[in-house]
């Protein structure tokens, strides 16, 4: 027999609340795991221009790459009246590469100042192809076609999800940090049970500490009665529950009473303990030989 029989209900209820909550904090760390392992929110680096095709295709659009010379398009990037980034293009290998670079990247890149900037790779052929026209024109070559010289890509800096990929990351972690710490806390609870919030509830009785020992020593040496989650000893009724552990200290009770609810398929029958001064009790069983054995043993007698 389980020498400290009180601690072990204690320790057995944590452990029971605390496993639906380790399954769905697990599930959800494995949920933003796989989310964050998607192609759609990872990033990836790009050396060169040209294998931005590839890598649309791939679809690793979330790039990382270093422009080494810009120009400015001509054209902005406005919504709601507010310029939010600018165009700007790039020649590699006989090709026209396009930019969507935000305000403060575009300030850089005017004056020639370049490091590496995060991407969406995005394919836009009406937009680059009214660029493509527009610079045409500009250059006095109406009708000329140049077919294949722009790319029909657009390296978006505004598309790409920083806030999105920010918030997984931090989700990630907070989750991790509340399932390390529910471990630990389990860890502590299951050493010292009397900080669990069952435990605490005992403090009405005394010392937390006291009343548990107390509680054990009850249910190993002075044990009238049990039947299922009930028990009766010489100082004590315990119901326990996995939610919760109910203790009244029958030398606070002073009133006892038996009634009979009438329900639509059953009758069920209430155990009823109160003190107008201390305490009021009650719970519901569907044996009434169980309520019966309960009062007996609580009055010490029939």
């Amino acid at each position: 027999m389980y020498k400290k029989r009180f601690t072990g209900i204690l320790v057995r209820n944590l452990i029971l609340m605390a496993i639906p909550q380790i399954i769905i904090l697990a599930a959800l760390i494995f949920t933003v795991m796989n989310t964050r392992n998607h192609k759609n929110v990872s990033t990836y680096e790009m050396d060169d221009l040209t294998q931005q095709e590839a890598f649309y295709i791939g679809d690793m659009r979330n790039v990382i790459f270093m422009p080494e010379k810009l120009s400015y398009a001509g054209f902005d990037n406005v919504a709601d009246d507010e310029k939010m980034g600018s165009y700007y293009f790039a020649y590699k290998d006989g090709k026209v590469y396009f930019f969507i670079l935000n305000n403060e990247s575009a300030k850089k890149a005017d004056r020639g100042e370049y490091s590496k900037m995060k991407f969406r790779i995005v394919r836009d052929k009406p937009t680059t192809e009214h660029i493509m026209n527009e610079y045409i024109e500009s250059l006095g070559l109406q009708g000329a076609s140049m077919d294949g010289t722009g790319s029909i890509y657009i390296m978006d800096q505004l598309k790409y999800p920083e806030m999105w990929i920010i918030a997984l990351k931090i989700m990630h972690y907070l989750l991790v940090t509340a399932l390390l710490a529910l471990l630990l806390y389990l860890l502590i609870a299951c050493r010292l049970p009397s900080i669990t919030r069952q435990a605490r509830s005992l403090k009405k009785y005394g010392k937390v500490k006291a009343v548990i020992t107390s509680l054990d020593r009850e249910l190993r040496k002075k044990l009238l009665y049990k039947n299922g989650n009930i028990y009766v000893t010489e100082s004590y009724l315990i119901v326990e529950y996995i939610s919760k552990v109910d203790v009244v200290l029958l030398d606070d009770v002073r009133y006892i009473s038996k009634n009979i609810i009438e329900g639509k398929k059953k009758r069920r029958f209430q155990l009823t303990l109160s003190n107008v001064e201390k305490m009021y009790f009650e719970m519901f069983i569907d044996d009434e030989q169980t309520i019966d054995d309960v009062i007996y043993y609580i009055r010490g007698e029939e």
